[in-house]
């Protein structure tokens, strides 16, 4: 069994949905949880309510917990120092971090005002920048640390009313891939959950009659997984959702490689586009100078067996 005494999780967006399934679960594996939440009053984000995240700091005491609720905006990068500062000077570690604090306004493309952009960008991709920026002295320090950072099926393929969020999810997988090296040398592994649930954020787009089989607690059977030291993961996408897990991982085609300079024109990648595109042949990289290597490496042997 997954055992998390002795260790101290904050989990951002823990007062309600999801983000407060993922609270609980680690407290009931022994966890001590920072249960953070503004208490927006709408998926937007307007509002606050700091009685949300006492509402669940307050769940986990009366379970026999430890918890401490706190109001800090992630989007703030000096509330995320604050609030790791008290942390630290509360419990005297961090070791698990739960990004999941987001918010979502449901617009097209053409609806999208640049303060909706902005919006969403700021909680999701900066939130998490700031809350993993702010722990990871502490974490480096201790030799150890579980990062998990909550991306979005809507930022591999989109949705049409769903434009600046998909962005920003896909944001929040670029900074995970950017920081997983630097993670895994310093005992401190990142990976995403990608996850569906039903939740107020969805309330409308879901089929309510699945609201059961899609909980939110079903998404932190992944989240505890991620969080614990018992995950071997590290750079990873986590899919959950219903009972489902899946791993999420970029390809690229094999395509095609053109030796002569004279041919690298748009008409030979019309003519070849089909093998271009084709699937069934795919590599797949642990970052991006290793996709690039490749050609890096065939461009050398090309030259060496011209001045043979």
């Amino acid at each position: 069994m997954i055992n998390l005494q002795g260790q101290v999780a904050i989990v951002t967006g823990a007062g309600r949905g999801m983000g407060r399934a993922h609270a609980l679960d680690l407290a009931k594996r022994g966890a001590t949880v920072v249960v953070n939440d503004l208490g927006a009053l709408t998926v937007a984000g307007a509002g606050r309510d700091s009685a949300v995240a006492e509402s669940v700091a307050g769940e986990i005491i009366a379970a026999g917990g430890r918890a401490m609720a706190d109001g800090a905006d992630v989007a703030s990068p000096a509330d995320t120092e604050a609030l790791v500062q008290r942390v630290i000077d509360t419990f005297g570690r961090i070791d698990i971090l739960v990004n999941n604090a987001g918010n979502q306004r449901f617009l097209r493309f053409a609806e999208t005002e640049r303060e909706d952009y902005d919006s969403l960008v700021g909680i999701h991709l900066g939130g998490a920048f700031n809350m993993t920026r702010a722990v990871w002295p502490q974490m480096v320090a201790q030799g150890y640390g579980r990062v998990v950072f909550t991306t979005s099926q809507v930022g591999f393929y989109g949705q049409v009313d769903a434009v600046a969020y998909g962005a920003a999810k896909n944001g929040v997988l670029g900074l995970m891939h950017g920081i997983k090296l630097d993670a895994e040398a310093a005992g401190i592994r990142v990976n995403c959950i990608s996850p569906f649930a039903f939740t107020r954020m969805v309330v409308d787009l879901f089929p309510k009659e699945l609201a059961e089989e899609l909980a939110p607690e079903f998404v932190s059977a992944g989240v505890t997984y991620l969080s614990s030291p018992d995950c071997t993961l590290n750079g990873e996408v986590l899919i959950a959702g219903g009972g489902h897990f899946a791993i999420a991982r970029t390809i690229e085609t094999l395509g095609i490689d053109i030796a002569d300079p004279a041919r690298i024109t748009a008409e030979t990648v019309l003519d070849r586009i089909g093998t271009i595109t084709d699937t069934t042949r795919i590599g797949m990289y642990p970052d991006a100078l290793a996709a690039v290597q490749v050609t890096f490496d065939r461009l050398a042997e090309q030259a060496k067996a011209k001045g043979a």
